[in-house]
């Protein structure tokens, strides 16, 4: 065991400054494990090398202590070696130890670690990589080995009484001598009166460049020095292959001649086969990790295990959760004339899976289906394989295992404790693959659908809608896109409380769906607007006859909180081809309607060209926001962004707010798209970013400088004035760059990806920090993460709203954070609504956390009221941005 406190940053150092290139990409990639534990030495965060080391399940081993894995010899010696880094106020370590793996064996492994300590210089984790160094090892000590032995030989130590094989060869390179141990070696092949030049031709012994191997006798002679190598014989009677690390030691008399060459021999077979197993299992990790089907990966699986172990066939087999069945999924080896579909036939595979999910996972057997615990009357004569020897493990956790991986041998033989082991470290690569795809699944679905309603959001409406037209561009069809806005729902929440809004929503969501055919499609656009996507429907009549029916139906009486309530709603209908052939038409013109069907109480009306041109609230709402922006009618509120480890005030966004002459407070949601439609939305970012920079400077001067977030839209993000208006603001405020933090949505750099990098990395090069707002809800891939030059990740309120559902939301949202963290990136939680999730995010690990539950979006003067103990936050007190970042 060895350390040394001052071993170099590693790929999770970079608590602040630009990640470089080789570290910022998924740490997944990495063949060594990378790390991040808290305080105490939990795991935190573990790559999915750690399962291809050590054979545990990342998601099992997080918040398990990094102690419970090292050698009990071991333990007390590594606890004394980081306490002592930790009191000489270190950095960095280097140590040296062994990690238990799954099966109870140890790996010998090299660990380099970073010590993070906050601004009071307390410690709060540590952070590093582990590297499997059990081979290298190995291959030190046979070195060191076969020198002792050479000094033993040089001294005259009788060749019988040596532990390796050797022989003893004049100079003319005639063997003298073989000892017993070359013997057995070489399978008794080998007599003395051989030359060396036969014997090698014989074992078909060849150096990498493909000629017999001359070099290291002929270096031996020519130098009196010994001389190393490691050589691949091939036995002649049976064919078997042996590596031997060979070792050419010349004797020589008293005149410097060399009177004899021996040659050590040492058996290094096993260990090459090691290595090469577990080179082959991380070339299979790689692939998990590239976008291959599961199918491939499983048939490339079980083909890697024949390969590798020299086994007659593989089988993955899949245990389906719903009742216990056996799916096969993949096999290799299988004769021609084996039928994957005859069940019966193939009775003892399944027999052998079953058992292994009984037996807890791991077996061996000298026979592989004992007839007295196998074969009954059920089972065929002709089953398939009728003997030989069998290993099977299982693929995922004990308690929710995938499936079943297995291999077997025609002959009746044990398997090695390394063949078991590589074929656990493949089981372990697919359950790390099947996690990552339902993990990715999960959040796809998440991103696609409303969390409230598990209906389609706006993202998957759009798809559809844009494929629905695409595919009828004559029209021959048509479709109805019908927009459901429910009346008076926000007299529900103010009176009853949004758990029974989202309750309604629900309700609504289920009549909506039970209303329609399995072909529609229903999505819910936020708030209380759905939309119903009637694909055939070409027909005015006909559509608005479908709109009442569901209006009907969400109408009917339903009972929220012991209340008897009867929603309402009104239906704005859009048709294709007549209204419109693009999706932002149909939406836009259904919007129309529905605002009609509003006024005029009828329920559901159907777009009108005519009610359209001379819609009077649209144009007054126009020409009041031009007049809002233009004579500084807008103002804004502020919402806290709080740290949650320490409760402080870490930052406030800034909201924009418009109250209307005789509208009074006009909803965001209503004129905010309204100033991105008619390009009003330029000038209104840029009074919003002057008003909150002004706010911070007020701040800055009364009690310390506070962060203020602005949202930039897509547009504004690819405005060509963007990067000099922002100056020259910073500038006339006088409020420093760092302290700006301007979020953009993922869908507006996916916009245009390329843009998007080149402006955000020249912001930062301003000093402006950059968030990634809205994360989960674009089409953006984790992956995408690693170019963007941002500080901070927002998680969406989608992802926050079923955090206290379903495991996966929890699983979701981990995954989010930790791989966050892994790329030194803070992450804030938005939509937290009650202490619970306010408690589970914190446990996860998030940084900061924004919603009503912390706080509403309030007037910068009340705000100071409401926090008391604002200027005591260190973010008031002008601690740099690095000092806030952590784990």
């Amino acid at each position: 065991m060895s350390a040394s406190p001052d071993s170099g940053p590693t790929p999770l150092d970079h608590a602040s400054g630009d990640v470089p290139g080789g570290a910022s990409g998924l740490l997944d990639e990495l063949a060594e494990v990378v790390f991040r534990t808290d305080a105490a030495g939990n795991w935190t965060y573990l790559n999915a090398a750690w399962t291809a080391m050590t054979g545990y399940a990342v998601e099992a081993s997080l918040g398990s202590n990094f102690l419970d894995y090292v050698h009990p010899d071991e333990r007390t010696a590594t606890l004394q070696m980081f306490m002592a880094v930790v009191a000489g106020g270190a950095d960095h370590c280097h140590h040296e130890t062994r990690y238990r793996t799954r099966s109870g064996r140890y790996r010998r492994v090299e660990l380099r670690a970073t010590c993070r300590y906050d601004v009071e210089g307390a410690l709060v984790g540590n952070s590093g990589t582990i590297l499997d160094v059990t081979a290298r090892r190995r291959a030190q000590q046979a070195l060191r080995e076969r020198t002792a032995l050479a000094e033993l030989v040089a001294a005259g130590a009788p060749l019988g009484q040596l532990p390796f094989g050797l022989l003893d060869c004049t100079p003319d390179l005639v063997i003298r001598e073989v000892s017993p141990a070359a013997g057995r070696l070489l399978g008794h092949q080998v007599t003395p009166g051989d030359t060396l030049p036969e014997l090698l031709e014989r074992f078909g012994v060849r150096e990498p460049g493909g000629s017999p191997e001359w070099g290291l006798a002929a270096t031996a002679l020519g130098t009196a020095a010994s001389q190393y190598g490691e050589l691949r014989w091939t036995i002649p009677d049976d064919g078997q292959v042996k590596w031997l690390q060979t070792t050419v030691v010349p004797l020589t008399g008293l005149n410097t001649a060399v009177t004899r060459l021996v040659i050590v021999l040492q058996d290094v077979t096993e260990l090459r086969q090691a290595e090469r197993q577990q080179t082959a299992v991380a070339r299979l990790g790689q692939r998990g990790l590239e976008d291959i089907g599961q199918a491939q990966l499983f048939t490339e699986a079980v083909e890697l295990v024949v390969e590798t172990l020299g086994t007659a066939h593989a089988e993955l087999l899949e245990a389906l959760q719903h009742d216990g069945s056996l799916l096969l999924r993949a096999y290799a080896g299988w004769p021609a004339n084996v039928d994957p579909l005859d069940r019966g036939r193939l009775d003892p595979l399944y027999r052998l899976a079953q058992r292994a999910l009984l037996d807890d996972a791991l077996f061996t057997e000298q026979e592989a289906l004992p007839p007295s615990r196998s074969m009954d009357a059920t089972t065929r004569g002709d089953s398939w394989p009728a003997g030989g020897s069998s290993v099977a493990v299982l693929v995922g956790d004990r308690r929710h295992p995938f499936g079943v991986l297995q291999t077997h041998a025609r002959e009746r033989r044990g398997f090695p404790t390394e063949e078991v082991d590589f074929l656990q470290a493949v089981a372990n690569v697919l359950a790390a693959a099947i996690q990552r795809r339902v993990i990715e699944q999960a959040a796809r679905h998440q991103s696609l659908h409303d969390p409230l309603t598990g209906l389609a959001n706006r993202v998957l409406l759009r798809d559809r809608l844009d494929q629905l037209l695409l595919a009828d561009r004559r029209g021959e069809r048509g479709l109805a896109l019908l927009l459901l806005d429910l009346d008076r729902f926000k007299d529900i929440n103010d009176t009853l409380g949004h758990d029974a809004g989202d309750q309604v929503l629900r309700i609504v969501a289920r009549r909506l769906t039970h209303s329609t055919r399995e072909a529609d499609t229903v999505a819910r656009l936020g708030g209380d607007e759905f939309v119903v996507l009637l694909p055939g429907v070409r027909d005015p009549a006909a559509a608005t006859e479908i709109g009442r029916e569901l209006l009907a139906a969400s109408a009917e009486l339903m009972e929220v909180h012991g209340v008897p309530l009867n929603v309402q709603g009104s239906i704005g209908v859009a048709l294709a081809p007549l209204h419109g052939q693009d999706t932002t038409s149909l939406l836009k013109r259904a919007d129309v309607a529905m605002y009609r069907a509003k006024q005029s109480a009828s329920g559901c009306k159907v777009y009108s060209s005519e009610e359209d041109k001379h819609r009077p609230e649209r144009l007054e709402y126009l020409t009041a926001l031009r007049r809002a922006v233009e004579e500084d009618q807008l103002f804004l509120h502020y919402q806290p962004k709080v740290d949650l480890t320490t409760g402080q005030l870490a930052g406030v966004e800034a909201l924009v707010r418009w109250r209307h002459p005789s509208l009074g407070m006009v909803e965001p949601n209503r004129f905010v798209p309204l100033a991105e439609q008619t390009g009003l939305i330029r000038p209104l970012t840029y009074r919003v970013l002057a008003l909150a920079l002004a706010q911070a400077r007020a701040w800055w001067g009364r009690s310390g400088l506070l962060p203020v977030s602005v949202n930039l839209s897509a547009q504004i993000l690819h405005d060509p004035d963007l990067l000099g208006i922002i100056d020259g603001e910073l500038q006339r405020a006088g409020v420093p760059a760092s302290w700006l933090r301007l979020e953009v949505t993922e869908s507006a750099v996916m916009a245009n990806p390329a843009v998007a990098v080149d402006v955000i990395t020249r912001l930062r090069s301003m000093g402006v920090q950059m968030a990634l707002d809205d994360f989960g809800t674009g089409h953006s891939s984790l992956a995408s993460l690693r170019t963007l030059p941002v500080q901070e990740l927002k998680i969406d309120r989608s992802f926050v709203v079923d955090l206290r559902g379903t495991g996966k939301g929890a699983a979701i949202v981990r995954s989010v954070i930790d791989l966050a963290h892994a790329l030194d990136l803070r992450v804030v939680a938005e939509g937290i609504e009650d202490e619970e999730t306010c408690t589970l995010l914190a446990g996860l690990g998030c940084d900061e956390g924004q919603g009503f539950f912390l706080g509403r979006p309030v007037p910068a003067d009340r705000l100071e009221h409401q926090a008391p103990g604002l200027s005591a936050s260190r973010a008031l007190h002008g601690a740099s941005p690095g000092h806030r970042q952590g784990v």
